[in-house]
């Protein structure tokens, strides 16, 4: 296969094909913004702290526990993105499983989005149990 070093960055690009499992932490309505002195996307709370800088945008930011980071990564969402995750999340809390966070190329951008796998293996080679029921 090659390198999985780039799905270990804080701010992970799976190649199209590749999936990262991912666990929810949280999700903030942010302020994105480009500053080509330091080179880097900057969040803010409101449009006014970003004044200056370039590609201002509303963003979601999307705080995961990264499997192969073994530690926390940031996703960025648009709305629709933001959306089609909270369903993912919706059906995961439901049924259980895994969420992986996979990129599609449409056009000429990437498209982040999110599938829920069975998670059939642990479902059948592990007893569920209460630590009561143990003690």
């Amino acid at each position: 296969m090659g390198s999985t070093k780039h799905l270990s960055l804080l701010y992970p690009r799976p190649r199209e094909g590749e999936e990262i499992p991912v666990q929810f932490i949280d999700i903030e309505k942010k302020i994105a913004a480009w500053s080509p002195e330091i080179r880097k996307t900057l969040y803010f709370d409101a449009f006014e702290q970003a004044e200056g800088l370039k590609r201002i945008r509303e963003v979601f930011v999307l705080r995961v526990y990264n499997w192969y980071r073994d530690g926390q990564s940031i996703i960025e969402l648009t709305n629709d993105e933001r959306m089609q995750f909270e369903d993912i999340f919706n059906k995961f809390l439901l049924y259980r499983g895994e969420i992986r966070y996979r990129r599609k190329k449409e056009g000429r951008r990437y498209k982040n989005y999110f599938v829920l796998v069975d998670d059939s293996y642990s479902k059948k080679n592990v007893n569920e149990w209460l630590l009561a029921e143990r003690l």
